[in-house]
């Protein structure tokens, strides 16, 4: 019997929501028999494959996961060949095809995922047909991706959830939408989309626009670290590319307010290996007028209610700051200007602040 028959009982079970002993119950047998399959410490008798497969709303096939040679190339052609007879007005042909397909390939959820998309892509290719061609449609969608769902098949899985989650939306389900965009990742853009989506269809515009300005903050951040990542010297060599580089991120800063004003310690590390004194030394200065001030507040045409930061916080921890007044005191490049009135007068006031 499959090797991994236990494993996949216990995902089917898991994204069902049922315990060890609800499955159990539900076939006949004990939680630790249940627990033993889990494990791949016995296997369940060939007799309860099929309440076990009842139970956990799936079918034999798709439990031992018995899947016929249908490469995604294969299922690309098929999909192809689906489009070009709609597009010639080949509606039924098309449609029993894509029935006939599917009834080949019982348990593959590549297939089925990819015909939920083919009858999007019907009704939008056929307006004409009466509305209870379109229901149908857009109930064999509905039930092709709580079969996906339902597989547990981590590639198309989350996919098929927010189909789902846009079918109950549309539906005025709401209820239903939130629990399934509940079980998807909350850090990703299409996750944002759909919860905007919900929470203006409740009526909740300030939950909407929460959502929206906490993801535009993260990624952000996350296009902030990127460009950090790139003006490392192994990276690229090319000085003016870091240069540029630094300044795009200063840009970033500056428009959505967010950064901390870091960027001036990028422009000093690019003109220190530019060769490029005195520029170094009016970024390390402004860097230094930074890190003592407070945070820069993020944009708040962008970012305001949502994103708020205490008032008077200060841009840089007192730890940090005794280590940029270390680094200073102790880097041979500013060795010489260490004398210099505007370095000094910065020195003396990141001293005071730190004490």
């Amino acid at each position: 019997m499959n090797s991994n028959l236990g494993a996949r009982i216990a995902d089917l079970r898991r994204a069902k929501g049922m315990t060890q002993e609800q499955l159990a119950g539900a076939v006949g047998v004990s939680a630790p028999a249940v627990s033993k399959w889990e494990t791949s410490a016995s296997c369940p008798d060939i007799s309860l494959l099929c309440p076990i497969a009842r139970a956990l709303d799936t079918n034999v096939d798709t439990l031992l996961q018995f899947e016929e040679g249908l490469s995604q190339e294969r299922i690309s052609e098929l999909v192809n060949d689906l489009v070009e007879k709609a597009r010639a007005g080949n509606r039924e042909e098309a449609e029993a095809m894509l029935l006939k397909q599917l009834h080949t390939y019982p348990s593959s959820s590549a297939l089925k995922y990819n015909a939920a998309t083919v009858l999007d892509f019907f009704t939008m290719i056929f307006p004409m047909e009466p509305p209870e061609k379109k229901d149908d449609w857009r109930k064999q969608k509905q039930h092709l991706l709580e079969e996906v769902r339902s597989s547990g098949n981590s590639q198309y899985w989350q996919g098929a959830v927010y189909g789902l989650a846009a079918i109950a939306i549309q539906d005025e389900e709401l209820e239903k939408a939130e629990l399934l965009l509940k079980e998807l990742p909350e850090n990703s853009t299409e996750a944002t989309l759909f919860w905007t989506q919900l929470y203006l269809k409740k009526k909740e515009p300030e939950k909407a626009l929460e959502v929206s300005q906490h993801r535009l903050y993260d990624l952000v951040r996350q296009v902030q670290l990127c460009l950090t990542t790139m003006m490392n010297g192994g990276m690229i060599t090319d000085n003016d590319i870091t240069l540029e580089i630094c300044e795009v991120y200063h840009q970033l800063e500056t428009i959505f307010g967010v950064g901390g004003g870091v960027s001036e310690g990028f422009f000093v590390e690019a003109y220190r290996r530019m060769d490029r004194p005195e520029d170094a030394l009016n970024s390390l200065i402004k860097m230094i007028e930074a890190s003592i001030g407070p945070i820069k507040e993020p944009n708040p045409l962008l970012f305001s209610p949502a994103i708020q930061l205490n008032p008077g916080q200060s841009a840089t921890t007192p730890e940090l700051k005794q280590i940029l007044l270390n680094g200073i005191m102790t880097d041979e490049f500013f060795a010489g200007y260490l004398d210099r009135e505007e370095l000094q007068e910065a020195i003396e006031k990141l001293r005071q602040d730190i004490n």
